[in-house]
């Protein structure tokens, strides 16, 4: 049997290009007065206004009693969520994902990982341009319905999320799908798209990314989200939920939309013009079962200058501009040589960029300055155990002090987040290949299939432990759930290739 890991990375990053150094006047919003503001369950970074921040903490801590109430906790469990808040949009602008080389027209953004979650915007009411709270439910809204992220369309996420923007609460009752009249104003005066255009977007789409068409995509995807959800067709109501569950089984987007809602594209396009032009948009009523509180409990602390750099940095790296990144890291480590969170950023920086050498280098410096980053010890760890592949990614038993090595700082990263999925499944795929101990390796991948249940490589280390341990039939049945068209083409390849394997083996 050959074990290949499929590594997959906590966040979207890009490869470091060099580092620029600068003095202070090159990082502006470093002068500023950056405060950390904690929550039960937000950490918030901003060098707005106390009481802005206060009232951002509040609601979005509403958001997710609410969502928790309808949906159970679970749905709302994930990895610590981080929100960065600009002062104004103009401040937030050099730190948008770039589209073109140039930012992106974006009000605000949510950038999703397995070590943290990030949403990015500027606070509600702090200029003209502002959007309010629309903009972070929407957002916050993509982490909620991340479990659909891997099958769901452009046209669907977007949709969804823009139904949450609206979100209201009162005591027992709150409301979403309320009319939002921005998309009206549109939809009154440019054409809707033909659905096939529509389901065609994709994040690289010019109808995404272009502030010129940007607009029709989310005013069309928002009216075909409610029109479905809560529009004044009572089939379409009950068939909308199989429509994901088709996805789920496979079925391309479009096969998927037509046969769960038994209708032609063509037949939707008409209903969906009537139901714009009979201009009735009712929101949706959720009754809870207990109230939501309005008063939330948060600490706060002044960032020293070296943490605003980090946090800037981190942000950077995390929307594929690494070359950004790596010049607050750099001038983090000017200003702190003794702080390990400049190592920390280089590390992660070479790392992303296949650097291993660079990268050990630094994360070793970062834990010898003291480091308590789970993610550095995982890093460090992962990194460590890539250099003993050999050149086609294949990895064998290793010996007892190199291992041990590895362990460690595994077993150091699950201490500090015991519910980081990545960790568990890099251990649980490193003592399926040592083969010492086959019960211990099954533990960490059923957690990192429990914790992350939409990362389908978790299920392809998990079928070679099957399979590892004798259980042929079983590794087959986790398979063929990765052969489906709406997985992502490598890991297809992957469990198709290793299927073969089984077939050759005569199992």
């Amino acid at each position: 049997m050959i074990y290949r890991q499929l590594w997959l990375l906590a966040a979207v990053f890009g490869f470091a290009t060099g580092v620029v150094r600068g003095g202070p006047d090159d990082f502006p919003l470093v002068q500023q007065h950056w405060l950390e503001t904690r929550t039960a369950h937000f950490n918030i970074y901003s060098c707005g206004t106390p009481q802005e921040i206060y009232k951002l903490a509040g609601r979005l801590e509403q958001f997710w009693e609410a969502y928790s109430l309808l949906a159970g906790t679970r749905a709302v469990a994930s990895p610590p969520v981080l929100v960065l808040a600009f002062p104004d949009h103009e401040s937030m602008r050099p730190f948008l994902p770039l589209y073109q080389g140039r930012p992106g027209n974006l009000a605000g953004f949510f950038a999703r990982g397995s070590d943290e979650n990030l949403i990015v915007l500027n606070l509600p009411g702090s200029d003209e341009d502002s959007s309010g709270m629309d903009v972070i439910f929407h957002e916050y809204a993509h982490l909620l319905f991340r479990r659909n992220d891997l099958i769901w369309p452009l046209w669907l996420k977007e949709g969804m999320a823009e139904i949450y923007s609206t979100f209201e609460t009162r005591g027992y009752e709150a409301q979403i799908a309320g009319p939002i009249e921005h998309h009206l104003r549109l939809l009154a005066q440019e054409p809707l798209m033909p659905l096939r255009e529509l389901f065609s977007v994709t994040h690289d789409s010019p109808q995404y990314n272009e502030a010129t068409r940007q607009g029709i995509f989310y005013a069309e995807s928002w009216l075909l989200a409610h029109f479905l959800m809560a529009g004044d067709n009572p089939g379409y109501k009950i068939r909308f939920g199989q429509f994901t569950a088709l996805l789920r089984e496979g079925q391309a987007p479009e096969q998927a939309f037509t046969n769960a809602l038994n209708t032609s594209l063509a037949a939707m396009e008409t209903q969906l013009r009537r139901y714009l032009e009979r201009g009735v948009i009712e929101p949706v009523e959720l009754k809870l079962p207990s109230a939501v509180s309005a008063p939330v409990s948060a600490t706060t602390r002044i960032l020293t200058p070296v943490e605003i750099y980090f946090r800037l940095g981190d942000e950077l790296l995390r929307i594929d501009r690494p070359d950004a990144a790596s010049s607050y890291f750099a001038q983090a480590q000017k200003l702190a040589p003794a702080s390990p969170l400049p190592y920390e950023g280089l590390g992660l920086v070479a790392a992303q960029a296949g650097q291993t050498d660079e990268a050990l280098k630094e994360l070793r410096a970062a834990m010898q300055h003291g480091s308590a980053s789970f993610l550095v010890h995982y890093t460090y760890a992962r990194e460590k155990y890539r250099q003993t592949a050999d050149s086609q990614g294949r990895y064998a038993p290793l010996k007892s002090q190199d291992a041990a090595e590895i362990r460690n700082e595994l077993e150091t990263s699950l201490k500090l987040m015991p519910d980081f999925g990545p960790a568990h499944e890099l251990s649980g795929f490193f003592e399926m290949v040592q083969g010492e101990n086959l019960a211990e390796a099954e533990r960490h991948l059923k957690l990192a299939v429990q914790l992350e249940p939409e990362n389908p490589a978790y299920l392809f280390t998990f079928a070679q432990l099957q399979f590892r341990s004798n259980n042929a039939a079983a590794a087959r049945r986790t398979l063929e759930t990765l052969i489906l068209p709406n997985v992502e083409p490598k890991l297809r390849a992957q469990a198709a290739e290793m299927l073969q394997e089984i077939g050759r083996n005569g199992n």
